[in-house]
């Protein structure tokens, strides 16, 4: 029945003419898909453009050849596919969303990057690199190891916590750029004793650090503006993307399996 629905597919497809620039196996490749091909390459292509776009569309036929040898195989109906396929569709999508969304906030003026640059010295004037040891750990499901944490004055301390709960951890040193660091936390950072570790989870792990010493790396005004301009962009696109997120959870309608929900956001917070 499958190479029945074939020869009739092929029966049908039309000749490469106008806007499809080839038909494999009954599958059109469009003017369209060319040139989108062609636009995503990493460099803008140099030399003779017709040699180039029949190399992109030898390539795009290859590709599609493949997949049709994959399907024959059964690929598509395979369940990892099928999970792969969605997880890709949706990234694609909210990709496509964000860039949608970038469009409709504007760069800011010159006046509120001005205030910007006062209002986050750490990012610019006084962008500091700071030296800090570290400890880490992969994130706890018992919220009891990162309250007894909260007593620790030194990573001595934490060490010994930590072993109190049989948790392994490993110990380095590294280096904390405050210009990646919004602007509260690197203040509630800075006031901490001298000494003192503070505690930032990164990427499921839990990252203990004191820092050891500094080294400043300011910048100019007319160095930072531009890059000012940048961050209070990505800072609304980033914001506005947040609120949509939280109005489309404030819309559905979520069930979790037991002991897969949120954890409350206060006990999140501890």
């Amino acid at each position: 029945m499958a190479g029945v629905a074939l020869i009739s597919l092929q029966a049908c497809s039309s000749e490469p003419t106008g806007q499809v620039v080839a038909v494999v196996n009954g599958e059109e490749i469009t003017q369209q898909e060319l040139n989108a091909e062609i636009a995503e390459l990493p460099a803008p292509p140099v030399g003779d453009k017709e040699a180039i776009r029949r190399q992109i569309l030898q390539q795009i036929i290859d590709r599609r050849l493949m997949a049709q040898v994959a399907k024959e195989d059964g690929l598509d109906r395979d369940p990892m596919y099928i999970i792969r396929e969605r997880r890709l569709k949706e990234e694609l999508l909210v990709q496509m969303y964000g860039v949608k969304t970038a469009d409709t906030v504007r760069v800011p003026d010159a006046a509120s990057v001005k205030k910007y640059l006062a209002e986050n010295p750490g990012k610019f004037s006084q962008r500091t690199a700071y030296l800090v040891d570290q400890i880490s750990f992969d994130f706890p499901s018992d919220q009891k190891i990162l309250k007894a944490l909260e007593a620790d004055k030194s990573l001595a301390d934490v060490e010994e916590t930590l072993k109190s709960f049989k948790i392994d951890y490993s110990k380095g040193a590294n280096s904390m750029d405050s210009g990646n660091i919004p602007t509260p936390v690197l203040n509630q950072i800075l006031a901490l004793p001298a000494g003192e570790p503070f505690i930032i989870p990164m990427q499921g792990k839990v990252v203990v650090s004191v820092i050891t010493g500094r080294q400043p790396v300011p910048t100019t005004e007319q160095q930072a503006s531009p890059m000012a301009a940048q961050t209070m962009r990505a800072e609304s696109i980033g914001k506005v993307l947040r609120t949509r997120l939280e109005e489309a959870k404030a819309k559905a309608n979520i069930s979790y399996q037991d002991g897969l929900a949120p954890l409350p956001k206060k006990t999140a917070a501890k």
